[in-house]
């Protein structure tokens, strides 16, 4: 049952023959005998055939079963590896795009010094896909933050907490508060009241994002509303448009050394405002994941750290 355990799991995740038996560098033909010697020494069908393939409740049991001895091979393989030479191996890492784009140059840079012969690789996708690729053993770490779903199965460490700001550039605050410039900027700095924002265009992160579910839930709870005009899934690209003076936009802390950026090449009579928000208590979480028992080498372990003192450094940084 253990021989070409891979063969089963390929399949259990492409849910197709031709595709599976492709990816596996095998014919059609080997793959399907492959299943049907499976499940005649198992005495279980695995996968329903009809309407398509499926897995079947024993399918499933398998598929775990197999997946956690995919696990422990590879922790035996890494942790051999690490007895022979202790510096050479691959870290694959599950980022999200926004937050890959500002941490990763710096993070590679940094690592490739420590451990010149390890390989990281960085994979961007939505927090759950992640999840997913780690549980399904094709990823080491994933950095991400609260999903709404947890997953007894995986290891949740929080290493930090962001805030939200509000980002607003100097020529959309003299334009919606004409009598109150400049000396508005210093009063919003201590906290600033969205419900004096209403008739202010905003662009926003798309919902189900972490930030829009922050600003949402406290609107609500405000009973305030926004102009939001535009939505996106890049943090960046909503500060560039407020750098443009086309809408204010929010950012999480991790990002703030983006906007710095951006101040940078900026006129220096229209630079981005980075406000706190009055009220708005929520933090986010950022947590690096892992799986339940998974064997990390040393070079794994001081990735870790290296991650965690990258994020509070970007989480002290301020406007």
């Amino acid at each position: 049952m253990l021989q070409n355990y891979e063969y089963f799991l390929m399949l259990a995740e492409e849910l197709n023959i031709s595709r599976a038996a492709e990816k596996l560098y095998i014919s059609h033909q080997c793959l399907s005998r492959y299943l049907k010697n499976l499940e005649d020494e198992c005495g279980l069908t695995l996968f329903e055939r009809k309407p398509k393939l499926a897995l079947t409740y024993a399918g499933q049991v398998l598929q775990e079963s197999l997946r956690e001895i995919q696990r422990i091979e590879q922790n035996m393989d890494k942790a051999l590896s690490e007895l022979k030479t202790g510096e050479t191996g691959l870290v694959r890492l599950g980022i999200t795009e926004g937050r890959l784009r500002i941490f990763l140059p710096n993070l590679l840079k940094q690592y490739q010094e420590m451990f010149p012969n390890v390989t990281l690789q960085a994979v961007s996708a939505p927090t759950s896909s992640m999840l997913e690729q780690l549980l399904a053993n094709k990823l080491d770490l994933v950095l991400g933050s609260m999903t709404g779903y947890f997953s007894s199965g995986l290891d949740y460490v929080t290493i930090a907490e962001e805030d939200l700001y509000l980002v607003v550039s100097d020529n959309l605050l003299r334009q919606y508060f004409p009598n109150r410039f400049p000396a508005c900027k210093k009063t919003f700095s201590a906290g600033a009241d969205l419900s004096l924002f209403r008739d202010m265009p905003f662009c926003a992160a798309s919902k189900g994002y972490n930030s829009r579910t922050m600003i949402d839930d406290f609107l609500q709870k405000s009973n305030a509303a926004l102009n939001i005009i535009y939505e996106a899934n890049q943090p960046d690209l909503l500060h560039l448009m407020t750098a443009q003076d086309y809408a204010a936009s929010f950012s999480l802390s991790m990002y703030l050394p983006n906007i710095q950026t951006i101040n940078h090449s900026a006129p220096e009579d229209n630079q981005l405002n980075v406000f706190p928000i009055k009220g708005l208590k929520t933090k986010n979480p950022i947590f690096l994941i892992s799986q339940k028992g998974k064997y990390f080498p040393r070079y794994t372990k001081e990735l870790i750290q290296l991650i965690r003192r990258q994020c509070l450094a970007y989480i002290k940084v301020k406007n």
